[in-house]
C-alpha cells in the first residue's frame, strides 16, 4: 500500500510547482476570468514539510483501514504485525490506518530498516537496487508536456499577466491535486482545466511511470518479484492450521506493507496486471494521447493505492474441472486472485478459477518460473566497479 496524502512530492515541487509559485509572487495583479482567484490565493503547501503526511492523509488512512476491516472481518482481528519502510510518511500512514481496527493498541508497526529474509527487497526493492533511477521516461514526458502545455498556455493567455510555460501548466495541475489532498476539499485550481487537459496530465504521468517503474523498464520485473515470491511463500505455508513463517505471528492471515508509489507498479509489471499487447512506441506516442492504453496508474497508485493478493479456499465438490479435462472436482481447492485498489485484476497467464482467479498450484508454478528468470537481483542491480583504465 502506498502512503497517504503528503504536502507534495519533493521532485515534483522543485521542477513544476515551485517555479510557478515564484512567478505568481512576482505577478499578483492581472489575473482575470477563471484565474482571477490567483490574485489572493495562497499555496497551502508547506515547503518545510513537503513529504510529510497531511491531516487529511491521516484521516483517509483510517478510512481505508475501516474499508478493509469490513472487507476482511474474519482476517483482520488476528493481525498484530504490519510492516512499513523507514520514511515517516509510511510509518505515520500505517499507524493511522490501524486506528480503524478494534484491537489497534495490540498492533505493532515494524519499520523495516535492514534486509531480513528478503523483507527490505520486498517492501522497497528500488532502494536495494543501485542501478535503478528515476530518469527513464523523462525525455518522453517533457516532449509531451511541451506539446499539450503550449496549447493550454495559449488558451489561458488572455487571463494571465505573463505567458505560462508548459511546466507552469503542470505545476498548476499538480497544485490542484495536492491542495485538494491537504485541505480535504476541491482546490479552485482544478476548475481551470478542461477534461481533455486533465486526460493529458494523466497521460504524461502514465508515460513517465511506464518507462520508470513499468513494463518499459527492464528492471521492473526484477523489482516486483521479491514481493510476489515472499507473499506466495507465506500463502504456501498457510493451510487450515499452518503458520505463515518469516517472522509473522502464527495466527496472522492478513499481511500489510506500507511503501511508496514505485512498488505497486513493479508488482503489477512482474505479474502482468496492466500489460498491453502493443509495443512501447504504440503505447506511448509523444505527439498524442493513446486512449486505449492498458497502463493507467490512476487505477493503481493514488495516495493509499494498493495491490494485493487474496488466497481463497473454495468447496469445489461437484464442480466442473476448470482445466477442461472433464469430470468433477472433489473437496477444497485453493485459488489466488489479485486486487488493485479493491478491483479484481486477472493474471493474464492464469484465469481458469472462479471469477478469473488462478488455481494456487498453477500460480506457484508461474511464480517459480518468474522468480527463477529474475533471480539475479543483485547481479542486475549492483553497480559494477570500475576496472583499471576502463569505465564500465
Amino acid at each position: 500500500m502506498r502512503h497517504g496524502a503528503i504536502y507534495a512530492n519533493d521532485d515534483e515541487y522543485e521542477e513544476y510547482i515551485k517555479p510557478f509559485l515564484f512567478k505568481l509572487e512576482k505577478h499578483r495583479q492581472g489575473w482575470t476570468g477563471p484565474l482571477s482567484f490567483l490574485g489572493k490565493w495562497q499555496s497551502p503547501i508547506l515547503e518545510d514539510r513537503l513529504e510529510e503526511l497531511t491531516p487529511s492523509g491521516a484521516a483517509d488512512a483510517e478510512k481505508v483501514g475501516k474499508h478493509l476491516l469490513e472487507r476482511y472481518p474474519h482476517l483482520v482481528p488476528n493481525t498484530t504485525r504490519i510492516l512499513a519502510d523507514k520514511k515517516s510518511r509510511t510509518f505515520d500512514t500505517a499507524t493511522n490506518f490501524t486506528k480503524a481496527f478494534p484491537h489497534h493498541e495490540d498492533i505493532e508497526v515494524v519499520q523495516v530498516l535492514e534486509n531480513h529474509n528478503g523483507s527490505l527487497e520486498s517492501i522497497t526493492p528500488h532502494k536495494s537496487c543501485q542501478n535503478f533511477n528515476k530518469k527513464p521516461g523523462t525525455k518522453q514526458q517533457h516532449r509531451f508536456i511541451d506539446m499539450y502545455g503550449s496549447g493550454v498556455s495559449e488558451r489561458l493567455a488572455q487571463f494571465s499577466p505573463f505567458k505560462l510555460a508548459p511546466k507552469d501548466v503542470v505545476g498548476m495541475q499538480s497544485i490542484c491535486g495536492y491542495e485538494s489532498a491537504i485541505l480535504g476539499s476541491r482546490s479552485p485550481m482544478c476548475a481551470v482545466f478542461t477534461d481533455a487537459e486533465w486526460m493529458a496530465y494523466e497521460y504524461h504521468w502514465d508515460m513517465k511511470y511506464a518507462y520508470m517503474v513499468g513494463p518499459l523498464n527492464p528492471l521492473s520485473p526484477y523489482l516486483g518479484f521479491p514481493w510476489l515470491q515472499t507473499q506466495s511463500e507465506i500463502f504456501e505455508a498457510i493451510d487450515e492450521k499452518g503458520a505463515p513463517g518469516g517472522g509473522w505471528p502464527d495466527a496472522q492471515r492478513f499481511f500489510l506493507s506500507f511503501t511508496h508509489r514505485e512498488v505497486p507498479p513493479f508488482i503489477a509489471t512482474a505479474i502482468g496486471l496492466f500489460n498491453s499487447s502493443s509495443n512501447g512506441a504504440e503505447q506511448f506516442p509523444t505527439d498524442r494521447i493513446n486512449w486505449v492504453r492498458a497502463w493507467r496508474m490512476s487505477d493503481l497508485i493514488p495516495f493509499l493505492g494498493h495491490v494485493g493478493m487474496e488466497k481463497m479456499s473454495c468447496d469445489r465438490s461437484g464442480a466442473v474441472n476448470p482445466s477442461g479435462a472433464g469430470g468433477e472436482e472433489q473437496g477444497t481447492m485453493e485459488f489466488v486472485r489479485f486486487i488493485a485498489n479493491t478491483a479484481p485484476r486477472p493474471i493474464p497467464a492464469c484465469q481458469s478459477g472462479p471469477g478469473a482467479s488462478c488455481p494456487f498450484g498453477e500460480f506457484r508454478r508461474i511464480i517459480g518460473k518468474g522468480a527463477d528468470a529474475h533471480k539475479n537481483f543483485h547481479e542486475i542491480c549492483d553497480k559494477k566497479e570500475k576496472e583499471k583504465g576502463n569505465e564500465l
